[in-house]
């Protein structure tokens, strides 16, 4: 197998051979791609054979089918050795997850061993996977940013369930397409709220306000957010607006959004394979996302966050993932939003 380019399209027959294959958002790809090819190099000097490890890190994903079909493979030899994706809507899906519990998948995977400690920003959180099937490594944060003039007299939002309060009726933005709304939010408020909270969140989010997050950005700075006073958006892109004294990035009380990132790894890893897992795992790479305004399970990474506000994540854990299939969850709780916001 010659030498992957980082950033190149993997094809199928390439894809089988590796030993890790890296999916990530967009916005940590470069630094994540740059880290794993970093080790890559310095990990094969003077081996050859087996003995070295294969790793790409493609330059697309979400929109890639080559990346994606991997959940339909059903032979083993084809699957990479380590695959890492993010969000709740890739490989968390029925089909998957049912025929690696059960099916002809069984017995192909096996959690990796976490630290035993995981970083405070993680602490609380069921971490581990009880099916043993994913691994959480870390994050994409979804934090809020108020825009102070547009408060009128009221509370800065603090909290992600502040969303839903009243006194925010049409003052909310919120990074989606018209028939697509963020996942995180909605699996967050249906799990604490139920249906009355993400019909109150349909009537504060502005419908007008739609897109992605640097479009929001764009409107918020140049008055053009429609009265928007709080916008939810990931740390990455609440830390790449244009500073203004107005604006203030706010990591939630009641704690940031966690979008998963996770990795999928076969049980009887190589050596060269199980040094690519260390490396997932570790420090050098957290800190590498950590200063991406991602976040990674490391305890020794650091982040600039102000420690005396114990920052911390909140997510849905690993049995309500299991309790119902993930994608008919969301499917219904969307159907109520926007029948919520079209009232």
């Amino acid at each position: 197998m010659q030498k992957l380019k980082q950033g190149t399209p993997v094809r199928d027959e390439e894809r089988e051979e590796l030993d890790f294959l890296g999916g990530i958002y967009c916005p940590a790809k470069e630094r994540f791609g740059a880290a794993f090819h970093d080790f890559e190099a310095a990990y094969n000097e003077g081996k050859s054979g087996t003995d070295r490890v294969r790793i790409a890190v493609p330059s697309e994903h979400r929109n890639n089918e080559k990346y994606h079909n991997i959940v339909s493979i059903r032979q083993k030899e084809k699957f990479p050795a380590i695959v890492t994706a993010a969000g709740f809507l890739e490989f968390f899906r029925t089909d998957f997850i049912s025929q690696a519990e059960s099916g002809c998948l069984r017995g192909w995977f096996a959690s990796l061993d976490l630290p035993p400690s995981p970083h405070p920003l993680f602490q609380g959180l069921q971490l581990d996977d009880p099916k043993k099937i994913f691994t959480l490594y870390g994050a994409m944060p979804y934090v809020l940013v108020v825009n102070h003039r547009r408060l009128n007299g009221r509370a800065a939002p603090r909290r992600i369930d502040d969303l839903i309060k009243s006194e925010y009726s049409g003052s909310v933005a919120v990074p989606y397409a018209p028939d697509d709304i963020t996942e995180h939010l909605l699996l967050s408020i249906w799990r604490k709220s139920g249906a009355d909270g993400i019909q109150a969140l349909a009537r504060n989010v502005l419908p007008a306000l739609t897109g992605h997050a640097p479009e929001l950005i764009s409107d918020m700075i140049a008055n053009k957010d429609g009265g928007a006073c709080v916008y939810l958006m990931t740390w990455f892109f609440a830390n790449s607006a244009p500073k203004r004294d107005y604006i203030e990035v706010v990591w939630p009380e009641d704690g940031a959004l966690l979008c998963p990132l996770y990795a999928v790894a076969k049980a009887d890893l190589t050596a060269p394979q199980k040094a690519a897992a260390d490396f997932l795992l570790g420090a050098e790479l957290g800190q590498k996302l950590s200063e991406g305004w991602f976040a990674h399970i490391n305890p020794d990474v650091r982040y600039k966050l102000d420690r005396e506000s114990k920052p911390h994540f909140q997510w849905e854990g690993w049995d309500y993932i299991y309790e119902k299939p993930l994608e008919e969850r969301v499917a219904e709780i969307e159907r109520m939003f926007k029948q919520a916001g079209s009232c």
